[in-house]
């Protein structure tokens, strides 16, 4: 008996209820195009291959997913879901192969795995999956005879009232064999329908006299949640919110307001911390135990170890050390590593730099391309000059453990300031700093007595 299984992803509508110059199955859902999760859902069952559907923005759609085990299959102008289907043919090659929509990005594999073994089990040419929402609205009405099997498949705009009346409806998800038989079945659809369209639905009431032809019903509708406009949209995000968020709750994680944390799918807490309001985890994102994020805090990739506080702050593809403080109002860039306990505070940057142990940035810094040894003071105002004109890379500032470099400081690297230094306040510093040496660099103050009065009476000519 051959086990392998196939999957085909149709994703070739251009989705015009979502009233976008972009393809649907590439609108984001939690940070992911819709058709990375229905991607992720077939690789959880290892297929033996992975074939995509395209048609209107095919180009873009494979641009968004360069380097992956998929075959891109172009169907040309779009006539329906068999048309589809057949334009895949030459690409299947096992002997069992799933349909999946590309706008149904919540099934979770077990899902399928579940209907393959039932398709299998009931001998069917034909199977697929319903549901029983509360309200049927546009999906095809699923006709059952006495017998319980599946006569036909009424799609909503084809149906009488009697059949509108009915609550199980098709999901979109299908399991067919890849027989000459099956092929011959698609190949003789009927565009005889409302819309004019090659109905794959229509196999059903082919297959069903034969008794080929079974469905199953899933119970969790939420599971077969579909896409077709931006309304539906923005409703599965809420609800994949608040899918993660429950499953981090239970293992131990607070969550003060769900309806105001936005998790990634990628993104992972450990136990007792605490996520308050305005939280984003983007992408990869990992947090570890104990720590505080929010209110207001937006992580991008960025890792922050047990213990630590990110609030009204943005973290972007940095580390944050154990029990280190982030904020109010800081902004870490990609390459920023935040030792332990070291604290960067209000409207402090750091890029590309590593602030050792008990580091101090408390406030208007900018900190780039730099190496800031254990428990130096980075001062209010302080500014690593990196820049170089007309070149890619950028000079680096390395900073002495115990340094204190005063407030309004700028240090023009490449430069050393040495262990335990000491730069004074509003000073240039263009050259190496020895340990534990005083830098100064100050102009001359002119002072001039009297001189805004005699301005305030008109009689002050100095130029």
């Amino acid at each position: 008996m051959d086990d392998s299984l196939d999957v085909v992803i149709l994703a070739a509508g251009k989705g015009a209820r979502m009233r976008s110059r972009r393809p649907k199955v590439l609108h984001s859902l939690i940070g992911l195009p819709l058709l990375e999760h229905v991607l992720r859902a077939a690789r959880g069952i290892s297929p033996a291959r992975l074939v995509v559907v395209v048609s209107h923005g095919a180009d873009e759609v494979r641009a968004t997913f360069p380097g992956r085990d998929v075959v891109f299959v172009d169907q040309g102008e779009p006539r329906g879901t068999g048309h589809a289907v057949l334009a895949a043919r030459e690409a299947v090659v096992s002997g069992t192969f799933l349909v999946l929509p590309g706008d149904v990005p919540l099934v979770p594999p077990d899902a399928l795995r579940t209907l393959v073994q039932f398709h299998r089990e009931s001998k069917a040419l034909v199977s697929f999956l319903t549901m029983e929402p509360t309200d049927p609205g546009p999906y095809g009405r699923v006709v059952r005879g006495e017998d319980s099997r599946p006569l036909r498949i009424v799609e909503a705009g084809d149906a009488t009232p009697a059949e509108r009346a009915l609550r199980e409806v098709n999901s979109g998800i299908w399991c067919l064999e890849n027989t000459p038989r099956l092929w011959q079945a698609v190949a003789n659809l009927s565009t005889s329908n409302a819309k004019g369209e090659f109905y794959l639905t229509d196999l059903v009431a082919v297959f069903s006299v034969a008794g080929k032809a079974a469905a199953l019903c899933c119970p969790c509708v939420d599971d077969l949640r579909g896409v077709n406009d931006r309304r539906d949209l923005a409703q599965v995000e809420v609800f994949l919110r608040q899918r993660i968020l429950a499953a981090w709750m239970c293992d131990g994680v607070t969550v003060v307001d769900p309806a105001a944390v936005y998790p990634s799918l990628d993104a992972a807490v450990g136990e007792d911390t605490i996520l308050h309001p305005g939280t984003h985890l983007v992408g990869r994102t990992v947090i570890g135990e104990g720590c505080t994020v929010g209110p207001n805090a937006y992580l991008a990739d960025a890792r922050i170890e047990n213990g630590a506080r990110v609030w009204y702050s943005v973290v972007e593809g940095a580390e944050v050390g154990l029990e280190a403080q982030i904020g109010p109002y800081a902004h870490l860039r990609p390459g920023a590593r935040i030792g332990k306990r070291a604290k960067v505070g209000n409207f402090v940057e750091v890029k590309g730099a590593t602030l050792g142990e008990g580091v101090k940035a408390g406030h208007l810094a900018y900190i780039g391309d730099a190496e800031i040894g254990a428990k130096a003071n980075i001062g209010a105002g302080v500014i690593t000059c990196n820049f170089q004109p007309g070149k890619k890379g950028k000079f680096r500032t390395e900073i002495g453990p115990g340094a204190f470099i005063g407030s309004n400081a700028s240090l023009i690297a490449p430069i050393r300031i040495g262990e335990g230094a000491v730069v004074g306040a509003g000073s240039v510093i263009t050259h190496d700093v020895p340990p534990f040496a005083l830098a100064l660099e100050r102009s001359p103050e002119t002072l001039k007595p009297s001189w805004a009065r005699a301005e305030d009476e008109g009689g002050n000519d100095d130029g």
